[in-house]
């Protein structure tokens, strides 16, 4: 997931909470077997400049930073349904947020950095075939819980305050030696913001990668992401509401950012990414630069 979607357009209209954005891309259908992982993420985004919901650049608009720190603790069973392993994960995001406001007007930022816990159910299938490819896949279900920091007297804040829940499907396909591709599908639904009866439409996002091992240990990579949000925000169950109301044409989301990455395998099976992305083609939302560390490592060899 990721902290930050963007600083919303129109204070009456409700932004995409955070999602996936480039946290995970390498390899990441893969899983060396049952036991405990520990993955940790750091992840820098940094905005150039905020889109309005025709693409254009809105001048004037605050620019928008991040610094993100995510742990994650995986739990992969050798207990089998469908053919795969069951398992689990929980996430606990810790976020620091600062805004350069213009014209000496800036946004409030909630300085808490607790973000909302992300947790659910999974199945892993390793080591399977596809076309005779070697094949290996995951599909989750997750649930993101409103525990993170939020106040309504800041414009800005690290917990979302809304329910939601995403299934995800992830792969990662070799079809010949040290080449493979890597994709996670998210789709997300969102429940009413709490308190309020306004609700952000469903949406849609993916990471990719694109990876080539050169040398024992260390693999090259081509990665990115995509957003697009299917639906209008609505309020009250009125997805028109917004336009009929505020006259905003257009209230969907939308990006897409791309860039290289390198991994690398420790002797000791420690697994190490880090990997720049630059967003463009952004819609009602910020557009900007994001870099993020990876490091996982099984817990009991």
């Amino acid at each position: 997931m990721s902290l930050v979607s963007g600083l919303p357009a129109w204070a009456q209209d409700p932004h995409l909470p955070p999602t996936n954005l480039g946290i995970t891309n390498m390899q990441d259908g893969n899983a060396p077997g049952p036991g405990w992982y520990y993955m940790q993420f750091v992840q820098a985004y940094q905005s150039n400049n905020f889109k309005n919901g025709a693409g254009l650049t809105v001048a004037d608009a605050p620019e928008l930073n991040s610094i993100l720190a995510m742990q994650q603790l995986i739990f992969l069973s050798k207990t089998k349904f469908l053919g795969g392993n069951l398992g689990y994960t929980a996430i606990v995001p810790l976020v620091k947020l600062s805004v350069t406001g213009r014209n000496g007007v800036a946004p409030t930022i909630n300085p808490n950095p607790l973000g909302d816990i992300i947790t659910g159910p999974l199945i892993q299938w390793s080591n399977k075939k596809l076309g005779g490819m070697d094949y290996s896949h995951r599909l989750e279900l997750d649930f993101g819980i409103p525990t993170g920091a939020y106040q309504s007297g800041y414009d800005i804040n690290p917990g979302a305050h809304i329910w939601r829940i995403f299934p995800h499907y992830t792969f990662t396909l070799s079809p010949i030696k040290n080449l493979s591709f890597s994709m996670r599908h998210h789709l997300t639904y969102y429940f009413d913001e709490i308190g309020t009866k306004a609700k952000p439409g469903i949406a849609y996002n993916f990471n990719y990668s694109a990876e080539y091992t050169v040398v024992s240990r260390l693999t090259l990579e081509i990665a990115g992401y995509y957003l697009n949000q299917l639906q209008q925000d609505s309020y009250n169950g009125n997805n028109h509401y917004y336009q009929d109301t505020y006259h905003i044409g257009n209230t969907k989301e939308r990006v897409f950012a791309y860039g290289p990455g390198i991994g690398y395998v420790t002797p000791t099976g420690l697994f190490i990414e880090l990997k720049g992305m630059q967003e463009t083609s952004a819609v009602n939302r910020s557009q900007g630069f994001r870099t993020t560390l990876a490091v996982a490592y099984k817990l009991d060899k």
